[in-house]
């Protein structure tokens, strides 16, 4: 049986998911996206680099946050790409919160 890929679109840049669950979420370096969803909207609640993703995604001191913003479900998604590194995702996710200003979690960049 093929496994479709969902692909979420944030600020020009196709993460993969979101999923609702972390069993897709890789553990390799990355960026997360935490995304809440209330059956009709899609909402940014933190964007990071991660040096193992799903690790990131399960321990994270920015959980209480991801809890207190959330409306609706938790569910995450991902970015990975073998030709990036840490600076490279780093400065990707410096300009999808230089994009998304009201991104509740997490440092400005």
């Amino acid at each position: 049986m093929s496994q479709l890929r969902l692909h979420q679109d944030i600020a020009g840049y196709q993460f993969e998911g979101p999923y609702l669950s972390l069993r897709r979420i890789p553990k390799n370096p990355g960026l997360y996206a935490i995304i809440s969803y209330d059956g009709k909207q899609y909402y940014l609640l933190d964007v990071g680099y991660a040096k193992n993703i799903r690790r990131a995604c399960q321990v994270n001191p920015r959980k209480e946050c991801w809890e207190e913003h959330k409306q609706g479900s938790i569910h995450y998604a991902f970015l990975e790409n073998d030709d990036l590194d840490e600076d490279a995702y780093r400065l990707i996710a410096s300009a999808i919160r230089k994009r998304f200003k009201k991104i509740p979690c997490g440092a400005t960049a």
